[in-house]
């Protein structure tokens, strides 16, 4: 089943690259209610469950399996600040768009419902088919309303988060968590190793950034046409712009930029919620 999700524009020559990633529109309207429906049938339990948890699911576990998941990530009823709702998106988009698998779930980072994770917003790796070797992803989100306040936001932390105290203590974190029976869990311990140079280590890391904001292109339009696809093109154009001035970085680490433009964060919101409301009763 293919992604709700569609890949608008996409520029691998920029500093950094960027996707922009839209559900487009039916009958004139945006097409939120899909997809959410979609992020939850396809990516909810890879998300929340961990890989031996995940591997168990069949028929009879199905429904309580869900029911676990959306409890996992629905813990508080302060969901208009919550950031897992982006995080399922990132999660989303990283596997449909990128190859990846997810290393950790950061729900297994939370300590109690209402806790709040610090660090990376998510720990995937990519494999490459031809090397077999494999690159960490660790993704930062977003979830905003504004993509001007959003840029500023992941600039800064991605500064701070790639300093040398705040990754090791972030790859202590990542190991610790690891599922023992996952196939590359010992590989990612290697690749995390304390005794490495983090010189060595971030040859293989890669930090997708996943932005979304409420689109003046998307407020002006009501199907996919080729005004509405010049009206991404210009926002992402801008986005990069303003994100190579702020972001102070090593760029030896590799950026991936994804947007993701809403026509109104407060109603995906709703409906994300409505829907967790509903599977943590399956």
């Amino acid at each position: 089943m293919s992604s709700v999700l569609k890949i608008r524009f996409q520029d691998g020559s920029s500093t950094p690259p960027i996707r922009v990633v839209c559900p487009g529109f039916e009958l004139r309207e945006w097409r939120a209610s899909a997809l959410v429906q979609d992020l939850f049938d396809r990516h909810l339990l890879s998300f929340a469950l961990n890989y031996t948890e995940l591997e168990a699911v069949n028929d009879e576990s199905a429904a309580s399996s869900l029911r676990k998941a959306a409890q996992s990530v629905y813990g508080t009823q302060k969901y208009q600040r919550r950031g897992e709702f982006g995080e399922l998106i990132l999660h989303a988009i990283l596997r449909d768009f990128y190859g990846a698998q997810p290393a950790v779930s950061k729900i297994y980072f939370k300590d109690g419902p209402n806790e709040t994770v610090k660090g990376f917003d998510s720990v995937h790796i990519v494999e490459n088919g031809d090397s077999g070797e494999i690159e960490l992803w660790l993704g930062e989100v977003k979830f905003y309303s504004s993509l001007t306040a959003g840029i500023r936001d992941v600039t800064a932390e991605i500064a701070a988060h790639l300093s040398a105290n705040f990754l090791r203590s972030e790859f202590v974190a990542v190991t610790n968590k690891l599922d023992s029976t996952w196939a590359h869990s010992a590989r990612v311990k290697e690749l995390l190793d304390e005794n490495a140079s983090l010189d060595e280590i971030t040859e293989s890391l890669v930090v997708p950034i996943l932005l979304t904001y409420d689109s003046s292109t998307l407020s002006s339009h009501e199907a996919v046409s080729d005004e509405y696809l010049q009206g991404l093109k210009e926002e992402a154009a801008t986005a990069i712009k303003s994100i190579s001035e702020k972001l102070k970085i090593d760029l030896r680490i590799r950026v991936e930029v994804i947007l993701l433009p809403l026509k109104d964060k407060k109603r995906l919101v709703n409906l994300f919620h409505q829907k967790l409301q509903i599977w943590k009763n399956i």
